[in-house]
């Protein structure tokens, strides 16, 4: 990946790429099957993030030219009892909810647009000229990126978290932080004119 991102740059061009993030043992039941739908959120979070342009869970794309039976994530028990797909081509989300494999994600990011190469453009002034950017330009931008993805993902599935324990009771109550909040006395209010 150096060696491809330093060859480009030399020319004074930029590329893109792809990160894939997969996070391993999440909890079965997060997110919602209508509005808060896991695999949005996760791609909302993804989406916002600068020069992203592409984004597709498990099987992605490549899904579209598969048939129903040979997309299906069928279900079946494993040896310890707990219920898994033979495949995962979901990418561990089916209906907006995850179902406890692997959540398996692709995010791609464009060329960086500023380059050491001239390019056309038009002034306000709606005159064509040529724009030559100067100064330091990452050549591309995944390296970057990664570490923000990254820090997306978990904060949407903490948020997803805190959504389900506030929903359900997934976690164990704490009784000293379930008391009833008491409301301040307030004294009464003396005005003088």
């Amino acid at each position: 990946m150096i060696d491809a991102i330093d060859a480009v740059r030399v020319k004074g061009d930029s590329v893109g790429g792809v990160v894939t993030c997969i996070v391993r043992n999440a909890p079965r039941g997060l997110g919602s099957p209508v509005f808060d739908k896991l695999e949005a959120e996760l791609a909302k979070a993804a989406l916002s993030l600068p020069a992203t342009k592409g984004f597709e869970f498990g099987s992605g794309f490549a899904g579209t030219v598969l048939t129903g039976s040979e997309h299906n994530d069928e279900f079946y028990t494993d040896n310890q009892g707990k219920i898994r797909t033979k495949t995962n081509r979901s990418g561990g989300i089916q209906g907006g909810i995850s179902n406890g494999e692997i959540i398996k994600m692709r995010i791609a990011f464009k060329p960086t647009s500023t380059i050491g190469k001239k390019q056309n453009t038009v002034t306000r002034g709606k005159e064509e000229t040529e724009l030559l950017a100067r100064g330091r330009h990452d050549p591309c931008v995944v390296p970057r990126a990664v570490p923000m993805v990254e820090a997306m993902v978990a904060l949407v599935l903490v948020d997803q978290l805190m959504a389900q324990y506030a929903q359900c009771q997934l976690f164990p109550i704490n009784p000293a932080l379930q008391e009833p909040m008491l409301l301040p006395e307030l004294e009464p209010v003396s005005v003088s004119l």
